[in-house]
């Protein structure tokens, strides 16, 4: 189940992460540190409603409420888990319902800051017992057992191509904390410093400059502390210099390298926005599929498995995924190497960038 917070008092930006409310120093019945901070003040009102902020790794005890709680996931990656089951991963939007007496815990990610309301249910009659703390084997079993559900499935995606997943997603979508971790899976993963700057550079023809640049500058950093660190990464080839053409000249390669992917031939009339906007036309022909698309430091499987994972991070672009996840379908990517893009985007970035792709994908598998 999930809703959209759209009022301003709960909303938090933890790509620059900041705490609401007051710090709880030195809690017994929490492991790292939270923030606490009222919702609502009208007592009478007999709705008890709190922001809770944990920071990265922090989680409460094991505890229950004998008359129930409400938990409305607000920002960043969290965890629920009850007793004898597995933990839940929790994204911006899904609603947890605790009956009373249920024993509990919940909190961050290991690598996010987590924020959510809590609603008391049965004000007038609710107590909170605290249990045991959840300690770290425990914690970390619980939330990496839920973070790798897709393992197996995603092994139809090499590391290499996870890597390009976490990295296009990350930048699309603006998640400059964990883009720096994806970057780092990349180079792991074998890929050359430019193979990557292409990625980002890449980025702006479809969620922007501001997307893209800064993207380049969180690379800039990395590589900055890795030299520092004494690691060496390895620059790669830079892509091969294009000749010069004329406009008439770069449109006829771009519709023709456009036919190539997409698999529709390219003298097929202009429809949609482009018919519409025909200039919108031209700088797709002339400038993203001869400029861009051109550039062979990448290949064409490459860039569609990074525009896919761009709009996903970007979100509420199904047209444009339609025609792309075409294209990846057309260039020999199959269905199951899409699903595995989109596990990673659910596990990324939560249910609600990837669900809508993977109604498109089954659609999209059915032509």
């Amino acid at each position: 189940m999930a809703i959209t917070i759209a009022f301003s008092t709960v909303a938090q930006d933890f790509r620059q992460p900041y705490p609401i409310g007051t710090a709880l120093k030195d809690n017994p019945n929490f492991i790292g540190q939270a923030y606490l901070s009222p919702v609502t003040k009208v007592k009478n009102l007999n709705v008890p409603m709190f922001n809770v902020t944990f920071e990265p790794g922090c989680r409460n005890s094991w505890h229950r409420h004998s008359g129930g709680q409400l938990l409305i996931a607000t920002a960043g990656i969290g965890y629920y888990q009850e007793k004898e089951k597995p933990a839940r991963r929790l994204s911006p939007g899904d609603i947890v319902e605790i009956a009373p007496g249920v024993e509990h815990w919940h909190g961050a990610a290991p690598d996010s800051w987590f924020a959510h309301l809590a609603v008391e249910c049965n004000p007038d009659s609710n107590e909170v017992t605290w249990l045991d703390p959840v300690n770290d084997a425990d914690y970390l079993s619980a939330t990496t057992a839920e973070a790798d559900k897709y393992a197996v499935e995603n092994k139809v995606l090499n590391k290499r191509q996870q890597a390009i997943v976490a990295i296009a997603s990350y930048t699309g979508n603006g998640d400059l904390e964990h883009l720096e971790d994806a970057l780092t899976q990349g180079l792991d993963a074998g890929m050359t410093v430019n193979e990557i700057k292409e990625i980002l550079v890449q980025a702006y023809a479809y969620a922007g400059f501001p997307r893209s640049l800064r993207g380049i500058q969180t690379f800039m950093s990395l590589l900055d502390k890795r030299k520092a660190a004494g690691i060496k990464d390895v620059e790669g080839r830079e892509a091969t210099p294009i000749k010069e053409m004329t406009d008439s000249e770069k449109y006829t390669l771009g519709k023709r390298t456009l036919a190539e992917l997409s698999g529709i031939p390219a003298d097929s009339p202009i429809k949609g926005y482009s018919a519409f906007a025909p200039i919108i036309d031209k700088f797709l022909k002339e400038h993203l599929f001869t400029d861009i698309f051109d550039r062979d430091i990448l290949t064409w499987k490459d860039r569609e498995l990074a525009t896919v994972s761009i709009l996903a991070g970007v979100g509420k672009v199904e047209p444009m995924a339609y025609g792309h996840m075409g294209i990846c379908l057309n260039l020999g990517i199959t269905p199951a190497q899409l699903a595995a893009l989109l596990n990673i985007i659910e596990i990324n970035l939560g249910p609600e960038y990837s669900d809508p792709l993977r109604e498109v994908l089954a659609n999209v598998s059915k032509n």
